[in-house]
């Protein structure tokens, strides 16, 4: 499970894909490997979510190491294990859920976002805690809290952007979420592999340039 969390901390961006269709995530993922992304999350609030996470493991499986978002139940850990998932998010944390994902060696990373909530996460055991949503308390918010808890090691997801990434790592989030910032709709639309990519690498280079 150790490994998951650590290909994360290395890659430091972690793509989050959302209301995506299946052909749509399809193609998208191509262009993450392309770009040599090879992590990402398939958020499961949307109605065929499941169907995007089956298809993307059974074409990128062996390439690629896909994991589930909003995982909220016990019941949707087991069925995004049975899929092919390999590591689990929230926007919250579950004990229930941290529980199965133990029992199935399913790497676990619940949401938080007060001291409270960010100790509780680690005294159960996780690795690495999602703090959500940093939009609107950005990374002073960050640092603030990792003045005390420095012994916690954070995700930062909601709002990241190409503004604001750097000023997360600095404050010191060892990586980042990053949803439809990673690319345009109308990009999707037309199928436009060259802009996708394009601002991929953007996003790449400004991690390599202002990441901790």
């Amino acid at each position: 499970m150790a490994n998951v969390i650590e290909a994360i901390k290395e890659t430091k961006i972690l793509p989050i894909l959302r209301g995506l269709s299946v052909e749509e995530a399809l193609f998208v993922v191509d262009c993450f490997l392309e770009a040599d992304l090879r992590l990402l999350e398939v958020s499961l609030n949307q109605p065929d979510s499941y169907d995007v996470l089956e298809a993307l493991v059974k074409k990128f499986g062996s390439d690629a190491i896909v994991g589930a978002g909003t995982v909220l139940t016990d019941e949707a850990v087991e069925r995004v294990d049975d899929i092919g998932a390999k590591f689990l998010l929230a926007p919250n944390i579950s004990e229930r859920v941290l529980e199965v994902a133990n029992e199935r060696k399913l790497p676990y990373i619940p949401g938080a976002l007060t001291p409270t909530e960010i100790q509780r996460a680690h005294e159960l055991g996780v690795a690495l805690i999602k703090i959500f949503p940093v939009r609107q308390l950005g990374h002073s918010y960050i640092k603030d809290v990792l003045a005390s808890l420095n012994h916690i090691e954070l995700l930062a997801v909601g709002g990241v952007n190409e503004t604001n990434m750097q000023e997360l790592m600095r404050a010191g989030a060892k990586a980042v979420g990053i949803g439809s910032n990673l690319y345009e709709k109308e990009w999707i639309e037309s199928r436009d592999k060259r802009k996708i990519i394009t601002r991929l690498e953007k996003f790449k280079t400004l991690m390599m340039e202002g990441g901790n």
